[in-house]
């Protein structure tokens, strides 16, 4: 069986690239040979490129996420490990077979919503369209979890037969308990005295951070030593204007550190220097940080949205994340509540021990012999 990955470049170690970065090396200590191709590059989008970059549009970054071609050998299984890519269906129809990895399908159900579409054009909106249209043509799916193969199912109609739930992984050679070094604090200019919460993720709306600064500023008024630490760079420049004025009209510029990209190294010390973990997202996919936070024995507050009940089982304290005050409530009660830090301290490391890459790997693999 020849299998061809179609993977692109995504700048930093964000969600995606973890995932195929992690498939890939898991795939290769499993002894399985693959390949991999990049979405192309043709005339028409380079000479659109060189046109549209001074008017601020990334020609580039839009046709590798909804690829137009790619250079696949014939007689190899493909599989495209981003639902985006499957607009490749469209222009290559003969393009079989192919397996795609749903990570989720949330921007397409909330396009409509105008406080949750992170659509910048109306092109993204049509292209992200056709690639959602097009998973019917797939062989096979692979789901993150099981709530996003539910949404497929429910608002696409697609067949629950070809839509296989395979989690992802956790590296815990990197995701482990580990002291927080002297150095890594001055190099942060972290304060020993302090207590740190930390957020790990974008602006979008759907990660629901207006009301988690709301929930953190009732957290800083009874607890004056608590800050609040943010990681991961500006994807939505709006939002996150918005997020700063009102963690400025909240007087809590001071309280909320931001970091925008990390190491995974030093991002393994950040959830190790944490006393707890926070994560109220609306919708997920799957949830990877609360599972790193995990692995590494933080305490975790997430939302009981979703996917995430599945990724944290009950090593979490799970809350409605509409409720601010049931937020405010849960934080406030692992940062007071030693003995319980040490019972989610406990199960969170029993429940990060389920999801490794191999295993992510060896489910892929199933997959592909499913349908070769």
């Amino acid at each position: 069986m020849k299998i061809q990955l179609l993977v692109r470049s995504y700048g930093r170690m964000i969600g995606l690239a973890r995932y195929t970065a992690s498939l890939c090396q898991a795939l290769t200590e499993a002894g399985v040979v693959y390949s991999l191709a990049t979405p192309a590059y043709p005339l028409l989008v380079k000479t659109a490129h060189k046109s549209l970059t001074p008017f601020g549009f990334d020609v580039h970054t839009f046709f590798t996420t909804y690829p137009l071609t790619a250079p696949f050998s014939r007689d190899t299984l493909k599989h495209l490990t981003a639902q985006q890519m499957t607009t490749l269906l469209w222009f290559n129809p003969r393009l079989h077979p192919v397996v795609v990895t749903v990570h989720d399908i949330v921007p397409f159900l909330v396009r409509r919503d105008k406080d949750q579409s992170v659509f910048r054009h109306p092109l993204e909106l049509i292209f992200d369209r056709m690639a959602v249209l097009a998973l019917k043509w797939a062989e096979a799916l692979i789901s993150d979890s099981q709530f996003t193969k539910n949404t497929i199912v429910e608002a696409l109609g697609y067949s629950t037969e070809k839509i296989f739930v395979v989690p992802l992984g956790v590296d815990h050679e990197i995701f482990r308990p580990l002291s927080v070094p002297e150095e890594f604090r001055n190099r942060y200019q972290l304060d020993s005295r302090l207590h740190y919460i930390l957020y790990i993720g974008s602006e979008n709306p759907r990660k629901n951070l207006p009301r988690l600064i709301s929930a953190f500023a009732k957290i800083k008024a009874a607890l004056p030593e608590v800050r609040l630490i943010k990681i991961g760079s500006p994807e939505h420049l709006a939002q996150a204007e918005q997020l700063r004025l009102q963690i400025e009209q909240m007087g809590l510029t001071d309280a909320v550190l931001f970091y925008e990209h990390v190491s995974d190294q030093d991002l393994a010390i950040f959830y190790n220097l944490a006393e707890l973990f926070v994560f109220p997202s609306l919708y997920e996919g799957f949830g990877l940080p609360p599972l790193e936070a995990m692995a590494c024995g933080t305490p975790v507050v997430c939302s009981n949205a979703a996917s995430l009940p599945e990724v944290v089982g009950d090593a979490a304290i799970m809350v409605d994340p509409y409720d601010v005050e049931g937020l405010a409530e849960a934080m406030r009660q692992v940062l007071m509540d030693a003995e319980l830090r040490e019972e989610l301290w406990r199960r969170g490391l029993k429940q990060a021990r389920q999801f490794t890459w191999e295993r992510t790997a060896r489910e892929t693999l199933a997959v592909y012999q499913e349908i070769f």
